[in-house]
């Protein structure tokens, strides 16, 4: 039986890189902080001042092997103590990092990063005297990246930006390093001369105005740096590194530059004001601004609070857009430029929030959280606030309603006034914000908090109610109005999807769907439209969106027609169905008032509310009714029910009637589209649908007697 040790070193290595990793083997060897260490320990403790030589490896699986020689010319000599470990740094050990020490490297190699990927940093003991190995090969792995530089956000390329007094902007980048620590920025800013060269270009050839490092992601240029001239282009760009502050570690790619933006600085575009955002659903939020004098805008959002978040953009030529796709119960900040003058920069706002809602059934609501100018200088706190006074945050002047606190700290609530909602006034509150002398809100958000019920501040109309009064003539004039609307292309894709959900309940299932089919159409169109670059593109588009418009009201105006007919034939049908009693109600009202039916069928008149206009003889109130009263009144009720019905039946052509009757039946609670709507999705014949409609007709017609003449019968 044969027995297997496994050899035993006296020496124990033990490697180690420190991040954050630099992919360049030249920085293991220039750098005066530690990169790199090495463990040595000698395991017999009665050996002493035994000489060793190192020797280096990197490996990777994608082909890279680069070692050291077996010579290492410059290394200083290593002596090993028995039982005293030994701690090198890359700084002791430079020399094995020196290009003339190491194989399977090329110069041109050398200075460069390494290819991204796994890789194991490995070192073996050899005896000085001897060249004898007297350690295993240790390796410790890393995985070796380069980072990306940062992204710009604001001011982004091409943006205007609004002059202010005092000098204020604010420059800001999100960082996109995954494995480096201590990571600090180079901020440089640069003037463009050349307004007809390539601002990048310009960038790169010219000395920098301003420049200087800090370890923020957002830098304040303030009134104490060099004055920016108004109307001038400048360009700016960030570098990110990691130094010990003699050298860097080369951790990004692009040697950690970012793009280069440009702006131009200028006051003659001013940035959009009154900006809100309202709550549509749980993943989407209206925003609404009131703009000045712009002929475009573009909105950018992103998640507050989270690392690497990015910008997303919409555009509009509108007061107003929607964004999609968001997060319910989540926070996002954005702002919202506007474009003075075609392929010009944007202006944009400051930077709002908005909190999406989490339940679906929630009321939609503005609640856009204001928050201060980024940089006010008078900072000094106001002592009291009472009711009534007036301070500013952002672009709205707030009217304290209840406030307590003091020394600049203040909690309660007021109103803002936004002026394209007609001077509403809604309600915000604030928690521990702070005013200063100038009531200024210089750090804290006051929030929007709307509430229908809340008194003292004008109420906030549906949006729906003011597109289409539904006190009117019911669906039919809903339709009319709804269909010329459209026409006009005043309805945007929120308007639509109100109204829809609006007028679902009076309108078969069916046909809602037809309508919805339509509406995501031209949902899809304006997405398109506003993601479209060309003018070219954009006309198309919009012609497109005209045409669908236009179908979708010549949908709603046959809907209207399809009401209109079928009530119609339920009315022709109810009048043939009591015209064989013509002479004997003629014969009963005459038995019993003596005048002629030539007096009584004014069929053709003017107006249906004149069919209504009949003279009743000895009209009383009473307490009790008389038996022979009774039968009076059920001979003249008759009559009248039936020439009520003649009168309408024999102008069925004329539509404006039929719609008045349609609206005036609604006083008697009886909805005729309503029961048209529930017998359809019943799946009900057309025969059925009639004598349904009859039947609501009837009681129609009964209703809108006793309404107008049988009031003081008193049953």
């Amino acid at each position: 039986m044969t027995s297997v040790n496994a050899q035993v070193f006296p020496v124990n290595v033990n490697p180690q890189v420190i991040p954050p990793y630099s992919l360049r083997l030249s920085e293991y060897g220039t750098s005066i902080s530690e990169k790199l260490l090495v463990n040595l320990l000698l395991t017999d403790i009665n050996e002493s001042n035994r000489q060793v030589r190192l020797k280096f490896f990197v490996e990777s699986n994608g082909g890279v092997s680069i070692q050291s020689n077996d010579v290492v010319i410059g290394a200083p000599p290593i002596f090993l103590e028995g039982g005293i470990p030994l701690r090198l740094s890359n700084v002791d050990l430079r020399a094995y990092f020196q290009l003339e020490n190491l194989q399977g490297i090329s110069p041109q190699q050398y200075n460069l990063p390494l290819p991204e990927g796994f890789y194991r940093f490995c070192f073996e003991v050899y005896d000085a005297q001897s060249g004898q190995q007297i350690s295993r090969k240790s390796c410790t792995a890393v995985y070796l990246v380069l980072n990306d530089p940062p992204i710009l956000n604001v001011p982004n390329r091409g943006e205007q930006v609004l002059m202010r007094d005092p000098q204020n902007i604010i420059f800001q980048w999100t960082p996109r390093h995954l494995n480096a620590t201590n990571v600090e920025y180079e901020f440089t800013l640069v003037e463009i001369w050349d307004n007809q060269m390539n601002p990048q270009a310009v960038f790169l050839s010219s000395p920098p105005l301003y420049q200087t490092n800090t370890f923020a992601t957002t830098l304040l240029y303030g009134p104490g740096e060099t004055p920016l001239l108004p109307d001038k282009t400048y360009a700016w760009r960030v570098r990110a590194m990691v130094s010990d502050g003699i050298s860097e570690t080369s951790v990004f790619k692009n040697d950690g530059y970012s793009e280069i933006y440009h702006f131009t600085y200028s006051g003659a575009c001013s940035e959009p004001e009154y900006i809100l955002a309202e709550a549509k659903s749980t993943t989407s939020e209206k925003i609404l601004w009131q703009g000045v004098d712009h002929i475009r805008y573009n909105i950018q959002y992103r998640k507050k609070d989270t690392e690497n978040a990015v910008w997303f953009d919409t555009g509009t030529v509108n007061e107003n857009g929607t964004i999609y796709n968001l997060e319910p119960g989540t926070t996002y900040e954005f702002r919202v430029g506007g474009q003075c003058l075609d392929n010009g920069p944007f202006t944009y706002s400051q930077i709002y929030e908005f909190t999406t809602i989490v339940l679906p059934e929630e009321t939609n609501t503005y609640n856009c959280g204001i928050t201060p100018e980024i940089v006010i200088t008078n900072q000094e706190p106001l002592e009291t606030m009472v009711i009534n006074d007036v301070f500013t945050a952002g672009d709205f002047p707030v009217t304290v309603k209840q406030v307590d606190g003091q020394n600049g700290s203040f909690t309660g609530w007021g109103y803002i006034v936004v002026p394209y909602l007609e001077d509403t006034r809604i309600k915000v509150d604030f928690s521990g914000i702070r005013i200063n002398t100038d009531y200024q809100l210089i750090d804290g958000v006051v929030e929007t908090d709307y509430d229908e019920n809340w008194g003292g501040v004008d109420d906030i109309s549906n949006e729906i109610d003011a597109i289409v009064d539904l006190t009117t003539g019911g669906i039919l004039d809903i339709l009319e109005d709804i269909a010329d609307r459209l026409r006009e292309g005043e309805l945007t894709g929120e308007d639509r999807e109100a109204l829809l959900e609006r007028i679902e309940r009076d309108l078969p299932e069916d046909e809602i769907r037809e309508l919805e089919e339509l509406d995501q159409q031209i949902t899809a169109l304006e997405e398109q439209l506003e993601q479209a670059e060309t003018e070219e593109e954009k006309e198309e588009i919009q012609n497109q969106i005209d045409q669908l418009n236009q179908n979708f009201a010549d949908q709603l105006d046959q809907i209207k027609e399809e009401i209109v007919d079928l009530i119609v034939k339920a009315i022709e049908k109810y009048y043939s169905q009591n015209r064989s009693q013509e002479e004997k109600l003629i014969a009963d009202y005459d038995a019993i008032y003596s005048f002629s039916s030539d007096d009584t069928t004014g069929g053709d008149e003017s107006d249906l509310d004149e069919v209504f206009e009949f003279e009743f003889e000895g009209e009383t109130t009473v307490n009790t009714v008389p038996e022979e009263f009774t039968q009076i009144f059920d001979v003249q009720e008759k009559f009248h029910l039936y020439f009520f019905s003649k009168s309408i039946a024999e102008n069925v052509e004329d539509k404006e009637w039929i719609r008045s009757f349609v609206s005036k039946a609604l006083e008697t609670d009886v909805d005729l589209p309503k029961i048209l709507k529930e017998s359809q999705d019943s799946g009900d014949s057309e025969n059925r649908i009639i004598d349904l409609l009859i039947e609501g007709i009837e009681k129609a017609l009964k209703g809108l007697i006793d309404n107008y003449k049988y009031k003081y019968f008193g049953q």
